[in-house]
């Protein structure tokens, strides 16, 4: 059986061993839509597993450095997870136009010091978690499957610690308001690009407009002491 194909980013494989995922109870539109979203997420992944290994490859605490790779080969499984996801829905043309801006703005990501990196980093996976959380609520098309919610329910658990350790390794490296800056320009940025899927959260009974205005904005207290 050949590879999938990456997303966005070529990696290394996965320390998960080859996965199949049930095909999703979903209607047609449904299915269509996450079809849609499921690459824009598995472009993410790839993008942090490679940021993560960076980073850990870089760090100088004998403590962050297994911590940043530790992170990166959970990256890789949900990028595993992902794939397998998407083989399991209708075949899209992963929207090339949503996966060009997807691509660029992950690599912007990584521009300027460690410290700013990781700053967008936590400012990204704490929107990440918003998208999963908005996704399995139960009144949402993912949230009354249980493939998908599993699945989802998995990275999101991941993410929200990911959203821990980046953001106390950024508090160590920079101010709060210099974090705070680097991290609501990412989500800003973000949620231009999440804008091109809109009409995909819609049809998943996401509120696309209530959900960009919550990415747009960081959190409060994101990198308080």
């Amino acid at each position: 059986m050949n590879a999938p194909r990456p997303f966005c980013f070529r990696l290394a494989p996965a320390t998960l061993a080859p996965v199949a995922i049930a095909v999703p109870r979903l209607g047609d539109a449904q299915a269509e839509a996450l079809a849609v979203l499921v690459p824009l997420l598995g472009c993410g992944e790839e993008a942090a597993a490679l940021a993560f290994d960076g980073l850990a490859d870089a760090a100088d605490d004998d403590l962050a450095a297994p911590a940043l790779a530790l992170i990166a080969d959970e990256e890789r499984v949900h990028e595993q997870l992902l794939s397998a996801l998407a083989a399991a829905l209708p075949p899209t043309d992963r929207q090339p136009q949503l996966m060009r801006a997807a691509r660029r703005f992950h690599i912007d990501l990584g521009r300027g010091s460690g410290a700013e990196h990781l700053a967008r980093i936590a400012g990204i996976d704490a929107a990440v978690c918003t998208i999963l959380s908005r996704m399995l609520r139960p009144d949402a098309a993912i949230g009354a499957d249980p493939v998908t919610r599993a699945l989802f329910g998995r990275i999101h658990r991941d993410e929200a610690r990911h959203v821990r350790v980046s953001r106390t390794l950024a508090r160590s490296l920079g101010s709060a308001r210099a974090n705070a800056d680097v991290a609501a320009g990412a989500r800003e940025a973000l949620a231009g690009v999440l804008g091109l899927a809109g009409a995909a959260f819609d049809t998943l009974g996401v509120d696309p407009d209530a959900l960009l205005r919550d990415i747009g904005r960081l959190p409060d207290g994101l990198f308080a002491a």
